[in-house]
């Protein structure tokens, strides 16, 4: 199969998707082919107001190009790879990934405060959109009082500014990718805030059976260090299971000796219950560790808290039935 010419590449129309969007085209375009941008609309993009975890699909912000992938109206589609789900829809490739940036977290301050994350006083108040972020801010200060945020990263941030909040926490590589760096106070540091899985890099995907485009985006746009990692993130992801609702994090990288470290966590969420460890391995035993690492912190603790939190939200959910 010939490869398209223009390639039609989907994006959601955030401002930050678009500049994600913009430079794999710059890419592909650099090495020869004409590309068209088409923004389609999500169901996380359309539900503004509700708690991702609340909303209840893993697939929230994909699933929507997923459908215009197989229908034919886009070539391939352009995500933040931690909002692809660990399980891809049948008839659906991750054909590369790459373009990592900094996978951490970052502490925003309201402009008010002039001190650092650890300087936050008793009781603090602490927006997040994460139910991961929320559990392990919580299970570090018990103290602090974390609120519900949605919305864009500039219209996150206007709320902050706006607010009687002591600050936020967002990704640092939504903040680099828009050019809001000098909001960033403190990137947090890891022993605090294991990052969320495939944070930062950006997965391409199109249909399974157009080998030749999968083929010839690899060959452009993947990053062999990154897939090796966030293969072996999403492998930690796919065996705990649970979708958005269960606070998790895995960061996987590679050391100066070429060994790759994986490190992960399973919180409640509340953050009274934590369990985390690290691995270190081989580059190609990556997702064979993350398929381990997540059953050894299930048995450790982490599946009493997968179980509970998935039994609460069917019970929650057969509340609202009618």
């Amino acid at each position: 199969m010939d490869i398209p010419d223009p390639l039609v590449l989907g994006t959601r129309s955030s401002e930050l998707a678009l500049r994600q969007a913009n430079a794999v085209k710059s890419r592909l375009e650099a090495v020869g082919h004409r590309v068209t941008l088409r923004t389609v609309t999500t169901r996380g993009d359309e539900s503004q107001d509700v708690p991702i975890s609340e909303i209840g699909d893993e697939a929230v912000f994909t699933k929507e190009l997923d459908r215009a992938l197989l229908a034919g109206d886009i070539h391939f589609a352009v995500h933040s790879l931690k909002d692809i789900p660990s399980t891809l829809p049948e008839g659906i490739v991750l054909a590369a990934v790459g373009q990592r940036e900094d996978p951490f977290d970052a502490f925003v301050a309201h402009p008010s405060f002039e001190g650092h994350l650890a300087d936050l006083p008793m009781k603090a108040t602490v927006a997040t959109a994460s139910l991961r972020r929320t559990a392990q801010l919580q299970t570090w200060r018990s103290d602090l009082q974390v609120v519900p945020v949605r919305g864009n990263v500039d219209s996150r941030i206007e709320k902050l500014v706006a607010s009687d909040w002591d600050g936020m926490v967002l990704a640092v590589a939504g903040l680099l990718r828009m050019g809001l760096s000098a909001h960033i106070r403190d990137r947090i540091d890891p022993e605090i805030m294991v990052p969320a899985v495939g944070q930062g890099a950006l997965g391409v995907a199109c249909t399974a059976d157009d080998q030749a485009l999968a083929d010839r985006l690899r060959d452009v746009l993947n990053d062999e260090a990154v897939e090796v990692a966030t293969a072996a993130e999403r492998a930690f992801l796919r065996t705990v299971g649970g979708g958005c609702q269960v606070p998790l994090g895995a960061w996987a990288h590679l050391n100066d000796e070429g060994m790759l470290v994986v490190e992960a966590c399973i919180a409640a969420l509340d953050g009274e219950e934590q369990y985390r460890d690290r691995r270190l391995c081989a580059p190609e035993d990556g997702e064979d560790v993350g398929r381990q690492l997540a059953t050894d912190l299930l048995e450790a603790g982490g599946a009493a808290i997968v179980e509970r939190i998935l039994t609460e939200e069917a019970e929650q959910g057969a509340h609202f039935r009618p």
